[in-house]
C-alpha cells in the first residue's frame, strides 16, 4: 500500500491553487509514486465552482489541521467473529495471527463486543458448574467443532440444549433424578446407558471412542428426536475439552467498550489510551465496519503525515499546525519565504504567471498525458493567474503551456475565459465582509503582517458604492486579528485598472509607494493587476522606507 501523501494550495484557495493541488496530485499517481490526495484549506471561489464544474472535477477534501490521526497509522488487520464461535476457535484464531484481542460483531457488521486472550484465558480459571453449556447457549456445532465429532442422529425437530453436562458412569437404576431430559450426556460404548439417557430424553448424547450406536437404539433416538454424535476422543478428553465450546458471547467484554474511530487524532487517543489498560482497540471507520485494531506501540511509531505544498511557500499561508507535517515537496512561483522543512526537499520555483503551469510543465517533461479533465482545469488555473496574459507576471511559458494544455482539454481558450471570467467575477448578493475574505493573503513585512485582498470585477460602479463599509470591515478585521495593515485591490481585468484601499498602519506611505495622493483610504493605479508581483513589492518598499 502507497503512503499518503497530501498536496495543499494556500488558505483561502484561488483557482491556481486547487487546480495546481489536484494536477499535482494526479501527476504523482501516474508516477505511481504516491496516494497522493489533493486538499483545500478554505472555499472554494465562485471562478473555482464554475472551473470544477465546467470539468466535472470533484473538489479537494478540505483539512484543518495536519494532526496525525488513526488511519495514518499502520494498524492491525481485524480478524473478526461472531458472538457464536466457540472459544476454542477464538484462542486458535488469537494464537494463529499472534494477536491479543478479537473484535465481536454481529450479522449487520457492527461491534458488540471484545474477546480479550484474558477473557478467554480466564474461562479455563474459572470454576463453571454443569449447566454451563445450556446456560451459554452454546450450539451443537460448537461442541462437534471442539470433540472433533461427527453426527449419527440429526433430528429434524432437535430437543434444545439447556441441561446440564453429564457423564454417564452409573447404572441406569441409579440415573433416575441425576440424568433429566435435555441433559448433555457423554457414555461409552455400554448399550444399557446409551439406552438409559435415549429413554430419558436427553438433547445430546456424546459417544466416545469413535463407537456407534446400534440399529434399535437408533430407531428410539430418531423418535426421540436425540441428537447423537460420536467423537474418537475418550469420555475423560471429552468431559474436559467441552467446556470451550461455549461460545464468546458468554465470556467477551460488552460494557463500556473502548474503540477508536480511523478519524481520531492521536492526541485524543493517547490520553483515553492512558485512562484504560486493554492491549488493543478496536478500530471503526465512518460506517461503524471494524477495520483494524491498535495498541500503545502503534502510537510509539507514529510518523507526521507527508505534504507537498503548491503555490505557496509562507508558513502564514498554509495549514495552521504546518509544523505537525513533514513538508517533502514544494511546487510555487512566488518568492521564497519562510517554510522551514526537517531536511532536504525537492523545491521548484520558476518565475511564471501560475503554479499550474509549473505542474503541466512536468507532465510534458515526463512524457505523462494528463486527463482531459485536469489539462482543463490546469487551462483555467493559467487564465485565472495571468488574467489572460493581461498581468505583468505573465510569461511567454505560460501562453506555450496553455496553448498545448488547451489541445489536450479540447477548449477555445478565449471563449472560455470570457465564460470563466464572468462566472468568478459577479459580485451579486455578496457583503463586504464575503468580498474581503475570498481572496485574501497574508504576509509578513519587516516583522508587521500585512493582509492583501484581490476582487476581481466587471462591476466597478457596485464596488464604489459599498467603499465605505469595505473600509470599516478592513479595519475590524485587523483589529480582531491583531494585525498592522489591510489592503484590498479592486481590478477590473478588461480595463486593466485596481481601485487600491488600505486601513490600518503605514496606509499614505503605501500610496506614496505608487506616487498617488491618498483620498478616503483609497486611490486608483491603471495598470495594476498582480498582487505578487506589483502590490507585494510596492509595501515591501513602503514599510522598509516608514521603517528606516
Amino acid at each position: 500500500m502507497k503512503e499518503t501523501v497530501y498536496i495543499s494550495g494556500h488558505q483561502n484557495p484561488d483557482t491556481d491553487s486547487i487546480c495546481a493541488a489536484i494536477g499535482y496530485a494526479e501527476f504523482k499517481r501516474k508516477r505511481n509514486e504516491y496516494n497522493a490526495v489533493p486538499i483545500r484549506l478554505g472555499e472554494l471561489s465562485q471562478e473555482t465552482k464554475y472551473v470544477l464544474d465546467y470539468f466535472n472535477v470533484p473538489a479537494p477534501l478540505f483539512k484543518d489541521t495536519m494532526q496525525p490521526q488513526v488511519k495514518d497509522l499502520k494498524m492491525d488487520n481485524a480478524y473478526c467473529i461472531t458472538p457464536e464461535i466457540s472459544i476454542m476457535k477464538a484462542l486458535e484464531l488469537i494464537n494463529e495471527h499472534k494477536i491479543d484481542s478479537l473484535p465481536i460483531i454481529d450479522y449487520d457488521e457492527n461491534l458488540v463486543g471484545v474477546a480479550t486472550l484474558s477473557n478467554l484465558t480466564g474461562s479455563y480459571i474459572d470454576v463453571w458448574d454443569d449447566n454451563i453449556l445450556g446456560r451459554s447457549g452454546t450450539m451443537v456445532e460448537n461442541i462437534m467443532d471442539v470433540l472433533t465429532a461427527d453426527f449419527i442422529i440429526k433430528p429434524q425437530n432437535p430437543r434444545p440444549m439447556n441441561g446440564k453436562m453429564v457423564v454417564h458412569a452409573m447404572k441406569p437404576e441409579s440415573t433416575d433424578g441425576f440424568i433429566m431430559e435435555n441433559d448433555i450426556v457423554i457414555t461409552g460404548d455400554r448399550k444399557e446407558a446409551q439406552e438409559d439417557a435415549i429413554n430419558k430424553k436427553v438433547s445430546l448424547l456424546i459417544i466416545t471412542g469413535g463407537l456407534d450406536l446400534e440399529k434399535d437404539l437408533y430407531d428410539k433416538a430418531l423418535k426421540n428426536n436425540v441428537s447423537v454424535i460420536h467423537t474418537d476422543y475418550t469420555s475423560f478428553i471429552a468431559a474436559r475439552i467441552l467446556p470451550q465450546a461455549v461460545p464468546v458471547s458468554h465470556v467477551m467484554t460488552k460494557d463500556e467498550l473502548v474503540y477508536f474511530h480511523q478519524e481520531d487524532y492521536l492526541d485524543d487517543v493517547q490520553h483515553v489510551m492512558s485512562n484504560t489498560r486493554f492491549r488493543a482497540y478496536p478500530v471503526l471507520d465512518h460506517q461503524n465496519k471494524v477495520i483494524g485494531s491498535i495498541s500503545r506501540y502503534h502510537l510509539l511509531s507514529n510518523k507526521k503525515k507527508k505534504l507537498i505544498l503548491v503555490d505557496h511557500n509562507e508558513k502564514t499561508q498554509s495549514i495552521g499546525d504546518i509544523e505537525d507535517a513533514e513538508i517533502i515537496e514544494i511546487v510555487d512561483h512566488h518568492r521564497v519565504a519562510n517554510v522551514s522543512t526537517f531536511g532536504p526537499i525537492f523545491f521548484r520555483n520558476e518565475p511564471v504567471g501560475s503554479t499550474s503551469t509549473i505542474v503541466s510543465k512536468m507532465f510534458f517533461e515526463h512524457g505523462i498525458r494528463p486527463s482531459r479533465e485536469t489539462a482543463g482545469i490546469l487551462c483555467a488555473a493559467i487564465i485565472s493567474d495571468t488574467l489572460l496574459f493581461r498581468s505583468p507576471t505573465s510569461t511567454q511559458v505560460d501562453a506555450w503551456v496553455l496553448e498545448r494544455m488547451a489541445k489536450i482539454a479540447g477548449i477555445d481558450v478565449e471563449a472560455f475565459a470570457l465564460d470563466m471570467f464572468k462566472a468568478g467575477t459577479s459580485i451579486e448578493g455578496k457583503t463586504p465582509q464575503e468580498l474581503l475574505e475570498q481572496d485574501v493573503k497574508a504576509f509578513s513585512i519587516e516583522g508587521e503582517t500585512i493582509r492583501v485582498a484581490q476582487v476581481f470585477t466587471m462591476d466597478m460602479e457596485y464596488l464604489e458604492s459599498v467603499k465605505k463599509e469595505l473600509i470599516t470591515a478592513m479595519n475590524k478585521v485587523i483589529k480582531e486579528n491583531g494585525e498592522n495593515t489591510f489592503v484590498l485591490m479592486l481590478t477590473d481585468i478588461f480595463n486593466e485598472t485596481s481601485i487600491v484601499l488600505a486601513a490600518g498602519d503605514f496606509t499614505e506611505e503605501i500610496a506614496a509607494a505608487f506616487d498617488k495622493p491618498l483620498v478616503d483610504n483609497s486611490f486608483e493605479e491603471p495598470g495594476l493587476l498582480s498582487r505578487k508581483k506589483q502590490m507585494i513589492p510596492k509595501l515591501n518598499f513602503a514599510i522598509s522606507n516608514a521603517k528606516a
